[in-house]
C-alpha cells in the first residue's frame, strides 16, 4: 500500500466510511490516469497535481461523509471537468449510478476513456451545456441528486439543477443531527463551496422562493485539510 493509500484509507475510516483495497487501488489508478490526460488536456490545474489526492479525491468522497446516497439512486455530476468528482464517488459507490456532464467534448473525451480503463459499469459521460440538457430526454426530471464542486454560482447551479431533478410530493424537511450522515428524502441539488456562503444563498432564496437551503460544514476527524480549505456542502431541495 502507497504512502497515498495509506493516508486515505485512514481519514476514510476514522470518518465511518468503508473503503477496501480494491476501491483504494482504483483510486489510486484514477490519480494516475488524471495527471497522465492533464498532460495533454487541461483538467486540473497543473500546479495542483502534486495534490490531487488531499484536493480532489479527498474532497470528492468528502460528500459521502455527510450525505447518504441511497441504492440505485442517479446522480447527475454537473460541470465534472476531469471526472471530480464523480468518478471518486462512483468507486466508492458502485451501487450508484452516476452521470457526468460537461460542456467542453475533449473533456468528456477523457472522462470516458478513463472511466473505460477504470471499468466503472455505473457511469456514463454526456456532452452539454447545463442549461440546455435540462429539456433533453433522459436528462429532464431523470434524477435524484445534482452535485457539483466549483462550479458556477449556486444560483445557476439552481436554475440549470432544478429541472434535472425528479418530482417528489414529500415535504421538503432534511434532519440535520450534529454528527450523523443527512438522508435524502427527497431529490436534491448538492454543491462544494468554499468560503463565505450567506450572500450567495440569501440571493437563491429571493430568486427562488419555493427553494429551501441548508448550509453544512464540512468537519471531519483526521481531515484538517478540508477544515482549513473552509469547505462547506450547500443542500438546496425544491418543493
Amino acid at each position: 500500500m502507497t504512502k497515498d493509500e495509506l493516508w486515505l484509507r485512514t481519514i476514510v475510516q476514522k470518518n465511518g466510511l468503508p473503503i477496501t483495497d480494491i476501491q483504494l487501488a482504483k483510486l489510486s489508478q484514477y490519480a494516475k490516469l488524471l495527471k497522465e490526460w492533464n498532460q495533454r488536456i487541461n483538467l486540473i490545474s497543473r500546479k495542483d497535481e502534486v495534490n490531487i489526492w488531499p484536493n480532489h479525491l479527498l474532497l470528492s468522497i468528502a460528500f459521502l461523509f455527510k450525505i447518504e446516497l441511497r441504492t440505485e439512486m442517479r446522480v447527475l455530476d454537473l460541470g465534472t471537468g476531469g471526472g471530480l468528482p464523480g468518478i471518486p464517488l462512483s468507486i466508492m459507490r458502485a451501487d450508484v449510478h452516476f452521470v457526468l456532464l460537461d460542456s467542453i467534448q475533449k473533456k468528456v473525451t477523457a472522462v470516458k476513456n478513463m472511466v473505460e480503463a477504470l471499468e466503472l459499469p455505473n457511469v456514463s459521460a454526456f456532452c452539454s451545456r447545463a442549461e440546455d440538457v435540462s429539456d433533453a430526454p433522459g436528462y429532464k426530471h431523470a434524477f435524484d441528486a445534482v452535485i457539483a464542486r466549483a462550479v458556477s454560482g449556486l444560483e445557476n447551479l439552481v436554475a440549470w439543477g432544478i429541472p434535472l431533478l425528479k418530482g417528489n410530493k414529500t415535504p421538503a424537511s432534511l434532519s440535520m443531527v450534529p454528527n450523523e450522515k443527512i438522508t435524502l428524502n427527497r431529490p436534491a441539488i448538492i454543491a462544494m463551496k468554499g468560503g463565505e456562503n450567506e450572500e450567495e444563498i440569501e440571493r437563491t432564496r429571493r430568486l427562488f422562493p419555493r427553494v429551501h437551503v441548508h448550509s453544512l460544514d464540512i468537519v471531519l476527524i483526521g481531515g484538517e485539510i478540508l477544515q482549513s480549505a473552509g469547505k462547506r456542502l450547500i443542500i438546496v431541495e425544491n418543493e
